[in-house]
């Protein structure tokens, strides 16, 4: 991409004298060794991140150091401990954004504009428009910088953008709760210009900061166009704060969710105050809707009478149990138990359509819930 490249080894056997072994003893093909001696996983590259384990399974350092230097000198090496790589040559790559490898390249012609399309397709309100949208929103979108320690926009402040955050740490914080941070394509401020509410929270740059901002009016036309999405957002602020957030949080999965991924389950939660004793779910009534657990008690009674169930299995759901049968809605079956409220409170639906469309753009969270039926 624009003149430069990139290779990345992953688990790989590069050791030209081995492999010529393997040859010899007719496991491998003349071919096949010829290729991975030279158009594999070495070959020039202005970055090459190539594995440096133990042999014969991994690559050893000897047979990176005999390299010609023009590959050598692009070598990032990974798979290996830090006393090993300082032994050798080669730099190993650490983890971390701070450790961020980049490659100097001459900015495209509409490499600004291409940044912020970037931003604006993995930001879940903006994903889904069309090519003539996205042309109206880059004419109405601006960059603006903070420092750091500098406000954004402070609690009871009236709203006046939709800021997402396009590099740098936003501290965000609501009714002296502890502050959420901000990164990378997490947006705020939606939910005021769509509700003429003010702001709820208060919004500080952590670092020097760059957000993309769009004012009310150009935001007001943009979702109008777009009334499921400008419904969406407005159920979100119907929500309770505190209630929601203190589920999200109970729940070992939603609990490590990005502020990004927080705001698009929010986005399709139906807040419910359920009585002691109603029913949720009925026995034989299609599955439509998955259950979040806030300060309520549900439980499947018949579960008493069924041989061999344990004390914990007829222990109530409480807050952060979420009750969820992916496959159930996928194939439009039916419940096999009857799901009813052990003690009165809240609990939040999220409609089937919804969580699957959460879970498309959200495959970690679809891997945690494919083969279960409660995550708590």
């Amino acid at each position: 991409l624009a003149g430069k490249s990139i290779v990345y080894s992953s688990d790989t056997y590069y050791d030209p004298d081995g492999l010529a072994a393997l040859q010899q003893r007719g496991i491998i093909s003349a071919e096949r060794c010829a290729s991975l001696c030279t158009d594999c996983s070495v070959q020039q590259a202005d970055l090459l991140l190539h594995e440096a384990g133990i042999a014969p399974i991994h690559t050893p350092f000897d047979a990176l150091a005999k390299l010609p230097d023009n590959i050598k000198r692009s070598i990032r090496v990974i798979h290996c401990n830090d006393a090993r790589a300082a032994e050798s040559e080669f730099e190993k790559v650490q983890p971390g954004f701070e450790h961020t490898i980049t490659i100097d390249t001459e900015p495209p012609l509409h490499a600004e504009a291409n940044q912020i399309l970037q931003i604006l397709l993995v930001t879940d309100i903006f994903r889904k428009f069309d090519v003539e949208s996205i042309v109206d929103v880059l004419s109405v979108i601006t960059t603006r910088s903070y420092s750091a320690g500098e406000p954004i926009c402070k609690a009871g402040d009236e709203g006046r953008f939709l800021r997402i955050v396009k590099a740098g740490i936003v501290m965000y914080e609501r009714d002296g709760a502890r502050p959420f941070e901000l990164r990378y394509c997490d947006y705020f401020g939606e939910g005021e210009l769509l509700t003429d509410a003010t702001h709820a929270a208060s919004a500080t740059a952590a670092t020097r900061v760059e957000v993309l901002e769009i004012e009310r009016g150009d935001v007001q036309y943009l979702f109008r166009r777009r009334p499921n999405l400008m419904a969406r957002i407005q159920q979100r602020a119907k929500l309770s704060y505190d209630a929601s957030w203190a589920a999200i949080g109970a729940n070992s999965v939603f609990s490590g969710f990005s502020m990004a991924q927080v705001t698009q389950l929010q986005s399709v939660m139906r807040q419910h105050e359920v009585g002691e004793g109603e029913v949720i779910w009925r026995k034989g009534d299609e599955v439509l809707d998955v259950v979040l657990v806030g300060d309520a008690r549900l439980a499947y009674r018949e579960l008493a009478d069924v041989r061999g169930a344990t004390r914990e299995d007829l222990e109530p759901f409480g807050p952060g149990a979420l009750l969820v049968n992916v496959y159930a809605l996928e194939n439009r079956l039916r419940h096999e138990l009857t799901l009813t409220a052990e003690r009165a409170g809240t609990i939040f639906h999220v409609i089937g359509e919804d969580l699957l469309d959460f879970l498309d753009n959200n495959p970690g969270a679809f891997i945690w819930m494919r083969d279960t039926l409660v995550v708590c």
